[in-house]
């Protein structure tokens, strides 16, 4: 009985925690959505993002029973790799801590050569190093349980099968496509395959593979007021068998103007957006509204630039307000260097009327 106990749990634990972290916020954490991001700004771009799953769960406080933080770093060497390289690193964590998984992962991504400035295509690839593990001391298994004493303050007969941790290498690949239609609207496109070796995660000696995770992102970017206000409607559809997860809805964007290296760039200074995300479209079904802000700005007189944003999910079925719903922050530093400020004023001789793309998230 004691076995058949183990497994189950074992089995719920492969079920639940096989699907990947989600974060709400991901323009501020494009390299987790995509590899072929490395290098989409030419500057060296620092990123981090912390998120707290249903507040109400109960275990760690800090950082708390469900939550997941994220590490990342990219920049582009076009003259050298024709492309960019990122790096990333997460850690998550279930329950009060026995179960934690780690993430190292490292991506490339070439740039398509182009003749035109209206059209980016990047093709990415990554590959990552992965550790899962669970602290069977800190589990309790039922002969610790008394129906009349309740939890027992004795150890259990339970004996595992392996030590708790598991690692693996994983592969992921992916394509970014940016074009610019007019002066004042942008689109962008991306498509991602994760878990390409589909690897055995199991943590008991069966065999419960990873299934493939493909995520399909969309928008389009148009000015509501000259110059002044952007409406930026947005779709990431997110499949892993056997669950679907769709995210729809948009951010207004402040747009403010600025010269860079000789050249026009928008900035961001305000933001806010709201989204729905389900996986199924159902009244039953736990489905979420985000509600997100964020701010733009730059340290002092450089133009070393930053994005900080922060978003709340709002369970509005299934959990509904058990939950408490979900937090999560985010943050980008994206630094400026003197090798790209004289290599942009000797390349560009005068002023363009339009560069790079106002949906961006990095200003």
């Amino acid at each position: 009985m004691r076995n058949f106990l183990t497994n189950i749990f074992v089995f719920i634990m492969s079920v639940v925690f096989g699907q990947d972290i989600r974060f709400s916020q991901f323009d501020l954490n494009p390299l987790y959505l995509n590899p072929a991001y490395a290098g989409s700004a030419s500057d060296l771009v620092i990123g981090g993002n912390y998120r707290n799953q249903w507040f109400n769960v109960p275990g760690k406080t800090i950082p708390g029973a469900i939550s997941s933080y994220n590490l990342s770093l990219n920049k582009r060497f076009g003259n050298v790799l024709v492309g960019g390289i990122g790096f990333n690193a997460f850690q998550s964590y279930k329950g009060e801590g026995f179960y934690k998984h780690n993430h190292f992962g490292f991506s490339y991504s070439w740039h398509m050569p182009l003749q035109t400035e209206n059209l980016n295509i990047y093709f990415g690839t990554g590959v990552a190093y992965n550790q899962l593990g669970v602290d069977f001391n800190r589990l309790t298994f039922s002969d610790q349980i008394s129906a009349t004493q309740g939890y027992l303050n004795t150890p259990s007969s339970f004996i595992p099968q392996i030590n708790g941790r598991k690692s693996y290498l994983d592969i992921n690949t992916g394509i970014v496509l940016k074009g610019n239609i007019s002066k004042s609207i942008s689109t962008e496109f991306s498509f991602a395959a994760d878990h390409l070796t589909k690897p055995n995660i199991s943590l008991n000696n069966l065999q419960e593979s990873l299934p493939i995770k493909y995520s399909t992102f969309g928008s389009i970017s148009f000015k509501v007021k000259k110059d002044k206000l952007y409406i930026n409607p947005k779709i990431l559809i997110e499949n892993q068998n056997p669950f679907n997860t769709y995210t729809v809805g948009f951010n207004m964007y402040v747009v403010n103007r600025y010269f860079y290296a000789q050249t026009i760039n928008y900035s961001k200074p305000l933001y806010w957006g709201l989204y729905y995300q389900t996986t199924k479209f159902e009244l039953s079904n736990t489905n979420s509204l985000i509600f997100l802000a964020g701010h733009t700005g730059k340290f002092g007189s450089s133009n070393t630039r930053y994005q900080i944003g922060a978003s709340y999910d709002f369970s509005v079925g299934g959990l509904n307000f058990r939950s408490r719903g979900t937090g999560e922050i985010s943050m980008n530093v994206i630094f400026d260097t003197q090798t790209n400020l004289k290599k942009r004023s000797k390349k560009q001789t005068k002023c363009k009327q339009f560069q790079g793309n106002p949906l961006s998230p990095l200003i």
